[in-house]
């Protein structure tokens, strides 16, 4: 069985990544119509819509028909339940045919992809894209991409998803795994972890990797995502009734690839939950396997209870009209007391009456090209009169070209993102530095806007228990 393996701690003299490169090399020059190609696996997570005009596509023309890819190509799943399972089966058969390759090349025949931990704190590393996809910085390393940012930001990789104890979001509660959908190839409300790290992570690194048509022709993608499948169990780990849905619409929803024999097949959710069992069996370096049914009745019940006690958020304030997101800073005034009196007022939130949840939802984002990070501010009046901004979160808006774009997938309504700003609320009450009347919301990009890129908000709320 194959162990995953944390690239950062591969020792010297290790293969590994010198393997990989000469295998990306040679699949490189396969006809884009083979499944076993790198431009035909890359274009299964998606594919630009004229992509010989596409700077990172073109170099794979010529493209076969719709009619030979249709059922294939562009099948990623996005702001749905089946991200992480979908996402584990794209792995394990790229795994599987990058191997292949190896060994026609003469390479061992145990290969396994590693998965970068840039969660790791105390590697002072972690947060940058291993050397070994940075130089040279030319066509002559097939692990080097052009336009990369070659490091993650550390607020871009935290791991308070873990905290969820529920895997599905429901309109309730944001929940690990994503929301329920049929097959969904983008738009839509992240999961806990399709957000951070995930998004965040395709975000900062740009380039290729910032847009999910361009993504999978980024040899990082393949560590960045088996590190997010590493996550997968590391959270069925941290036990308290932690589990994958049982429903039967997530267990046995049927997604279609190519082996290393070049042969379509198909794999469901049911099958790839414990690894051990996915095609050859993989475990990851310093997690622990564990069967995913192992889950009791009465911790899924007990979960299953969590889920039915959380109250509705009732929506307070919101903004009328589109609000569109430049190169400056922009603000929106939310107020907290907007709602009649004969609901719930949302000065009530504090930690001594049980801290009562408030969030900020972002609906209807629409755009084209690559968009930084945005990060989104409360913005308080210090008592000298100058605003002071506290850090409520921030937006990742991967996928957000396509999501704004209606096809046979999806509706084109854009994403929907939200951040549970209750904690900073309560801190700044507690502070005597909140203004009940006043919710003063600041949205400023991390790195410049590109001139090509555009982006807007359809509406900005805000919602309280």
């Amino acid at each position: 069985m194959k162990v995953r393996k944390d690239v950062y701690g591969l020792p010297k003299g290790d293969t590994t990544l010198e393997w990989y490169e000469k295998a990306v090399a040679l699949m490189k020059t396969r006809d884009t119509s083979d499944p076993t190609s790198w431009a035909y696996l890359g274009a299964i997570h998606g594919i630009s819509p004229n992509p010989q005009w596409n700077y990172y596509w073109s170099q794979y023309a010529p493209f076969p028909p719709k009619t030979e890819t249709d059922g294939f190509w562009e099948r990623c799943q996005h702001q749905s339940w089946y991200f992480l399972p979908w996402h584990r089966m794209y792995l394990a058969y790229f795994e599987q045919i990058v191997a292949q390759a190896i060994v026609e090349l003469g390479g061992p025949d145990d290969w396994a992809l590693p998965f970068w931990n840039y969660c790791d704190t105390e590697n002072p590393l972690a947060l940058d894209i291993p050397e070994a996809f940075t130089t040279p910085a030319d066509s002559s390393n097939n692990l080097w991409m052009p336009n990369r940012h070659n490091q993650v930001d550390r607020s871009s990789v935290t791991l308070k998803a873990l905290k969820k104890k529920i895997y599905t979001t429901s309109p309730q509660e944001t929940g690990y795994g994503g929301p329920e959908t049929k097959f969904n190839h983008s738009g839509g409300s992240n999961g806990a972890l399709e957000s951070y790290p995930h998004n965040h992570v395709h975000v900062d690194i740009g380039g290729a990797m910032g847009n999910p048509d361009t993504a999978g022709l980024d040899p990082i993608f393949w560590l960045h995502h088996a590190n997010i499948d590493r996550l997968w169990q590391v959270w069925l780990n941290e036990g308290e009734g932690r589990s994958n849905p049982d429903e039967k619409n997530w267990l046995n929803f049927k997604f279609n690839f190519h082996d290393k024999d070049k042969q379509a097949v198909t794999l469901t959710p049911k099958e790839v939950e414990d690894t051990r069992k996915v095609l050859s069996g993989y475990t990851y370096e310093g997690v622990a396997p564990s069967a995913p049914g192992a889950v009791t009745k009465a911790a899924k019940g007990a979960v299953a209870g969590r889920k039915m006690a959380v109250m509705p958020l009732e929506i307070v304030d919101a903004t009328q009209k589109a609000q569109a997101l430049t190169a400056q800073p922009s603000r929106v005034s939310l107020s907290l007391s907007a709602k009649k009196a004969s609901r719930k007022s949302a000065k009530t939130v504090s930690k001594q009456e049980g801290g009562k949840r408030m969030m900020l939802r972002f609906e209807n984002i629409k755009g084209t090209g690559l968009v930084p990070v945005q990060s989104v501010y409360l913005e308080i009046p210090g008592e000298d009169g100058i605003p002071q901004a506290y850090l409520a979160g921030s937006l990742a808006l991967f996928g957000l070209e396509r999501a704004s774009t209606a096809d046979e997938h999806h509706s084109g309504s854009g994403l929907s993102e939200h951040l549970d700003i209750t904690e900073l609320v309560n801190s700044l009450q507690d502070s005597g530095k909140f203004n009940a009347d006043k919710l003063d919301v600041l949205i400023q990009s991390n790195r410049p806007m590109p001139n090509e890129s555009s982006v807007s908000v359809g509406k900005i709320s805000l919602y309280s228990e």
